[in-house]
């Protein structure tokens, strides 16, 4: 995802397979599967740990053979509790292939998110909702990322940044040993993996080609959680399995996830608050660009033009007009429909962008 104010003026000409997807384009619809239920402090061989999680979770995936076809349920054994769930679907998109998984049982509460993060809870809204429709539970291992978690899909293959960045957090979590007992912080704060020989970076970085360009991928991290996004592996079910049991376990996972994503969209905003002259200004203007960044799909150049309009009023329309592509009419209107709301209800009356409540 573009992090500066030069990278998108940068055309690499992706070709459409290589997108970064949030959600599967033929899959409209979440799957309504039950999330897993917390075992209790007694559940489990092993010992039980904070909040009565038991050391450490494994899950087994079924069906086992790897069958490739789209549309195919996946689902894992908790071995604490023998309890089955679900994990996800096959979704396909052109040559790339891998795991889905939405749910409507969690979603993201702007209000009550507001009461710990303040306004941002509801300035990210927006996004959230282009993103994942507010789910909090959404994995897509299907495109050149190979994993994306969360609401405001945090993908895998960015070094310093947006996944990576969660798990540095989350793996200081009391839970963290339950779900993920190999992994740690190094001596330099990155992550790592234990091995038998040791603990091994996770976060080497590799040139990898992107469409007619290159980009630095996290390589070993990606391959962790999923070694393929030309197949299904058991690996990313797995990865898939150990996310949804934490975040439906312990609520501090996906407190972590909203606290993380906040800090990553206020760190980029601020970049572009400053090269496109934001401060100061209505919010709502600095919602759209946060969006179109985040998403990718305009330029520094579209958007400077569309905040040189006259008024307030054209410059939003204008900014919700950008789409190199043509492709994202849905997430525009979507996007539009929330910051409409957030007009109606007057959450940003008075309040200027980079000071107050919306400080940088």
């Amino acid at each position: 995802m573009p992090q500066n104010a030069d990278e998108l003026d940068v055309d690499l000409n992706i070709p459409p397979e290589d997108l970064l997807r949030a959600l599967p384009l033929s899959e409209t619809e979440p799957d309504n599967e039950a999330l897993p239920v917390p075992p209790s402090p007694t559940d489990g061989d092993g010992q039980p740990g904070a909040d009565g999680m038991s050391a450490t979770a494994t899950f087994t995936i079924k069906p086992s053979d790897e069958p490739q076809a789209k549309g195919i349920k996946f689902f894992a054994t908790d071995s604490r509790t023998g309890q089955e769930f679900y994990v996800g679907r096959i979704a396909v998109f052109s040559s790339r292939l891998g795991l889905s998984r939405r749910s409507e049982a969690s979603i993201f509460d702007r209000h009550k998110a507001a009461e710990r993060f303040g306004e941002w809870a509801h300035f990210i809204w927006p996004t959230a909702m282009a993103e994942s429709a507010g789910q909090e539970i959404v994995i897509n291992a299907w495109d050149r990322a190979h994993f994306t978690w969360g609401f405001y899909q945090l993908a895998a293959h960015t070094p310093d940044d947006n996944l990576i960045l969660l798990m540095r957090e989350l793996v200081k979590l009391g839970s963290a040993t339950t779900f993920f007992p190999d992994l740690a912080l190094g001596e330099d704060g990155r992550l790592t993996r234990k091995t038998s020989s040791g603990h091994v970076s996770l976060e080497t970085t590799k040139t990898v080609a992107v469409g007619s360009g290159t980009e630095e991928q996290l390589v070993d991290f990606m391959a962790y959680l999923n070694p393929s996004s030309r197949r299904f592996d058991q690996e990313e079910a797995v990865a898939s399995a150990r996310f949804i049991a934490w975040a439906s376990e312990d609520p501090e996972m996906l407190a972590t996830t909203t606290r993380v994503s906040i800090a990553i969209m206020k760190r980029k905003i601020k970049g572009w608050a400053n090269t496109l002259g934001l401060m100061g200004k209505r919010p709502e203007l600095a919602i759209w660009v946060s969006d179109i960044v985040h998403h990718g799909r305009g330029t520094k150049a579209l958007m400077r033009d569309a905040l040189a309009k006259p008024t307030f009023a054209a410059q939003i329309e204008a900014l919700g007009r950008i789409d190199k592509t043509g492709d994202f009419v849905e997430r525009r209107k979507t996007v539009d429909a929330a910051v409409d709301q957030l007009v109606k209800e007057s959450r940003f009356t008075n309040m200027l962008f980079g000071s107050g409540s919306l400080a940088l």
